[in-house]
């Protein structure tokens, strides 16, 4: 019992310290984690069996695969399609939040956020339009869209390794709509309702696009673009029917990281291979995952994710509409303030008690755990990275944004996405399933 009020401590002291902002979250993590192993929370042996050692191989995988796509001038493209097409104030505005919405579907949100932020401001600046709407629109896109697949963002990416799910399980499963069409169906609709009223602040209706534009691009290595995208298609083929042949998430993303660096060895590219192996080890981040697994499963070896999952039920008396309900809303509104990756470590085992508790299925209620945990994250710019980043990059270049400011583009935002996600779930899981 002391225990379980230790785990508690420590896990409300890291949720304080993440909100505190003042440390690196990967110190947070290290300390909490040093703290169980010395107080005897947790042992050694445990601490190596509650790492998912398998999440930390897809997850380097797709940090390097970032990077080499970074490199390999897939934004540049992407830049120049929008700038010629970007002619009016909302055709901008949403055209910038729906790519880094599909971008950040393959790509990790933050990576995203700092490749579209010189985009943003430089259509910006063509549209005599301050970039704070653009700018926070196309963080919250980013965010929302992260877990349409399972690669996109770390709560993916852990949810998929804790039920074994392959990557067209985020699209389809068992014959119904899945992750992909719940948030990428509400992210349009709230980015076409957002960038309808972020276009008001503007006096100019059309953008004025300098011929010499294209002249800041630097000129794309085709072969480089055609080989990223060839394997990171490759990666994404892996994941899709790894189940039916076996193999693990780290060795899919393997196979395309490495098949991609010997390409780029060949044609002599070191230099690429180089800074993708230096920038691209994000140690901070697999420190800051270890301290999080390892409450995990101490939240689970206590007996507190039994209790929280009964609690829901006991609450419920067992109705999959108000279970279902309960999670996303209770996700929406601790993930505003929580940062969502421990978070959705910690309630992964508690939704399969719930499952188990109730003979479901745990997977469908995984994706309602999902979409108040994605959606429910932008209501504050410290519920999400991305949205850091974002506010972040905009003060920078000389643009203070308070809380305050960030919510009156995030509320709308939030609650059309949200209760639209919720909808769309509960019509095809609960009322026709």
């Amino acid at each position: 019992m002391v225990y379980s009020y230790i785990v508690l401590v420590l896990f409300v002291a890291l949720i304080a310290f993440l909100i505190w902002g003042r440390v690196e979250r990967h110190w947070i993590s290290l300390v909490v984690l040093a703290i169980s192993i010395a107080i005897g929370v947790v042992s050694p042996i445990e601490v190596i069996s509650y790492i998912d050692w398998d999440i930390f191989g897809l997850i380097l995988g797709m940090s390097f695969m970032t990077l080499y796509l970074e490199r390999s001038g897939l934004m540049d493209v992407i830049s120049r399609y929008l700038l010629k097409i970007s002619r009016r104030r909302f055709t901008a505005i949403f055209l910038l939040s729906l790519v880094a919405g599909l971008v950040s579907t393959i790509l990790e949100n933050v990576s995203v956020v700092f490749l579209m932020a010189p985009i943003v401001f430089r259509i910006s600046a063509a549209l005599g339009l301050s970039p704070v709407a653009p700018m926070i629109l196309m963080a919250l896109s980013a965010n929302i869209a992260g877990s349409a697949t399972m690669v996109g963002d770390p709560p993916a990416i852990i949810t998929a390794g804790a039920f074994g799910l392959k990557f067209t399980d985020f699209f389809v499963y068992s014959g119904k709509p899945s992750m992909f069409f719940f948030t990428i169906a509400s992210m349009i609709v709230a980015t076409i309702v957002t960038s309808l009223i972020a276009e008001r602040y503007s006096a100019n209706a059309n953008i004025s696009i300098s011929s010499e534009d294209s002249k800041v691009f630097h000129r794309i290595d085709r072969v480089f673009l055609f080989e990223s995208i060839a394997f990171l298609a490759i990666k994404i083929v892996l994941l899709s029917i790894r189940n039916i042949i076996n193999i693990p998430l780290s060795l899919a993303a393997t196979i395309s990281v490495g098949g991609l660096t010997a390409t780029r060895i060949v044609h002599r590219d070191i230099e690429t291979v180089k800074d993708v192996a230096k920038a691209g080890f994000e140690w901070k981040l697999l420190v800051f995952l270890s301290g999080v697994f390892v409450l995990s499963g101490a939240f689970e070896k206590y007996g507190l994710t039994k209790e929280f999952g009964g609690a829901i039920i006991g609450i419920s008396h067992g109705d999959l509409f108000i279970v279902t309900t309960i999670l996303i809303w209770l996700s929406v509104a601790l993930s505003a303030f929580i940062d969502n990756v421990p978070y959705i470590a910690t309630m992964i085992p508690v939704v399969k008690e719930i499952g188990s508790s109730l003979s479901l299925d745990p997977i469908p209620l995984a994706w309602a755990l999902l979409i108040g945990t994605t959606l429910g994250g932008n209501f504050t710019y410290i519920g999400a990275s991305a949205n850091v980043t974002a506010v972040r990059i905009l003060e920078k270049n000389g643009y203070d944004i308070s809380f305050i400011d960030f919510i009156k583009y995030s509320l709308v935002y939030n609650t059309i996405s949200v209760v639209l996600g919720w909808i769309l779930y509960e019509l095809f899981y609960v009322f026709y399933p």
